[in-house]
């Protein structure tokens, strides 16, 4: 047993660590762990209407205001055209509203694909309800490795250190400049012009983030919030006379940074990157206190995190989260089991009722173990698995049942429960983002668990009212 944090790393990093190989990407591999086994099933719950799900609790306010529910699940279901596929890695984010699958057939891709985030080609759609084959992903010669969903847009990392890009371009979250025809929307994967190998990558509501093999901190998009780190927000006034203010649309740039980064994480507006030695640092919005510096202070640049060091580290929309062990100002600490127990900080439960604006630790999984593999963190929801189980709980209430108690169970919880999966699951991965939570597993232990086979055909672009003639000005008196 390691004596100090320092030494719990070192030993989590080097505990059944592989021989190395060829074209692999071994900063990657030393946060996100995500072996094939001979089947995998993925489970999801929460709302099948991705437009609606992407936007949480507003989306079910419209799905009401127009009468429409759209297909939901309470409980986990099987998704039945990824059976045979051998899933080996699943994406998702806090603030997107499409999925990517890395499997042993190639890279398959569903949700809304309104701005070509699906990589799927002028052909694409603008929702696909299920798994399509996104054979544009396919690099001769190269494998994806990890996959980041942005609110619109997808990053694609492969075992070369290569960043693929497609999507909503607008504010440059593409990485492909931030002038003319690189704003423009892209529904074909485009290289990031990043000369350095890169090891790890994020995506977030209009912005990304990514780290080299050496551990330097990269980001592209757009500067509000200053979620970029760069040291400003890039606000200023577009008028003489008055005061506008906007933002600007930012080019690749490289953060200053102590320490090598192995993990970046993108919220919805604010960010995170944690090194290997377990410092956790973030950046951008505050609302809440999510940044954890025990004020609501926008930060513009990296700022560390006291009182934990981790071995994962997430953002979502309210509240940030990770794994890890308490630091006593350099005293020695007694290591948790797996990747370290539960801290949240941001909002706790509801946006009016308990917060913290530090790390604060969970105690409901208090002594599980649980491996950062299997730890998400949604727009306003946690899931993870571990002793068997699946588990979840809201940080504000949730509409679309992505906490997955069953449909006899209460839909929204501010305490941590079991998912409706029975015992013995065998989690290989856990995602979530703003209306949904997905889950790979090892089918055989998710036996007796319900298969829903999504629709296969892509769906149109919802109608638009036409704008009619603007109103006539009443003629003075």
């Amino acid at each position: 047993m390691a004596e100090n944090v320092l030494g719990a790393l070192a030993d989590l990093q080097e505990e059944s660590k592989p021989e190395p190989k060829e074209g692999t990407n071994e900063a990657v591999s030393s946060v996100i762990k995500v072996e094939t086994p001979n089947a995998t099933s993925v489970l999801f719950c929460g709302s099948a209407d991705f437009a609606a799900a992407a936007k949480g609790a507003s989306g079910k306010a419209q799905q009401k205001k127009d009468g429409a529910n759209g297909e939901e699940f309470r409980a986990p279901v099987i998704i039945a055209s990824l059976n045979d596929k051998k899933v080996r890695y699943l994406s998702v984010g806090p603030s997107a509203g499409h999925i990517v699958a890395l499997t042993g057939e190639g890279t398959y891709a569903w949700g809304l694909n309104g701005n070509g985030q699906l990589g799927l080609g002028a052909k694409g759609g603008y929702v696909h309800p299920g798994p399509v084959r996104a054979k544009l992903w396919d690099v001769d010669g190269d494998t994806p490795i990890a996959v980041a969903a942005g609110n619109r847009h997808t990053l694609v990392l492969y075992a070369s250190g290569t960043i693929l890009s497609c999507g909503a371009g607008e504010r440059a979250q593409l990485g492909l400049g931030h002038k003319g025809a690189a704003l423009n929307d892209q529904n074909k994967p485009q290289k990031v012009p990043i000369e350095a190998k890169v090891a790890c990558i994020a995506a977030g509501h209009d912005y990304s983030l990514c780290a080299d093999e050496g551990g330097a901190l990269y980001s592209w998009g757009w500067s509000e919030y200053g979620k970029l780190g760069t040291g400003t927000d890039g606000s200023y006034n577009t008028r003489d006379s008055s005061i506008k203010i906007t933002y600007t649309a930012t080019d690749i740039s490289k953060i200053p940074m102590e320490g090598k980064i192995i993990q970046v994480s993108a919220g919805k507006h604010h960010a995170a990157c944690l090194t290997d030695e377990g410092l956790g640092y973030t950046w951008g919005d505050n609302g809440y206190g999510k940044l954890g510096h025990r004020d609501q202070k926008q930060r513009n640049a990296p700022t560390r995190v006291q009182g934990a060091r981790f071995s994962t580290l997430l953002c979502g929309d309210v509240s940030t989260a990770g794994l890890g062990w308490p630091e006593y100002q350099g005293r020695p600490f007694s290591k948790q089991s797996g990747d370290g127990l539960v801290w949240v900080w941001g909002v706790l439960k509801g946006s009016n009722g308990e917060g913290a604006t530090h790390p604060v630790p969970n105690y409901d999984v208090q002594g599980w173990a649980i491996d950062k593999s299997n730890f998400a963190l949604g727009g306003t929801h946690c899931a993870l698995s571990g002793e068997g189980a699946g588990v979840a709980w809201a940080f504000s209430p949730v509409a679309f049942g992505q906490l997955g108690f069953g449909p006899n169970g209460v839909k929204s919880s501010h305490t941590a429960n079991k998912m409706d999966v029975g015992e013995g699951l065998v989690a290989r991965q856990v995602v979530a983002s703003v209306g949904q939570t997905h889950l790979l597993v090892d089918s055989e232990t998710a036996k007796g668990v319900e298969t829903w086979e999504p629709p296969t055909e892509p769906l149109p672009a919802p109608a638009t009212k036409p704008r009619g003639p603007p109103p006539k000005k009443k003629a003075r008196s």
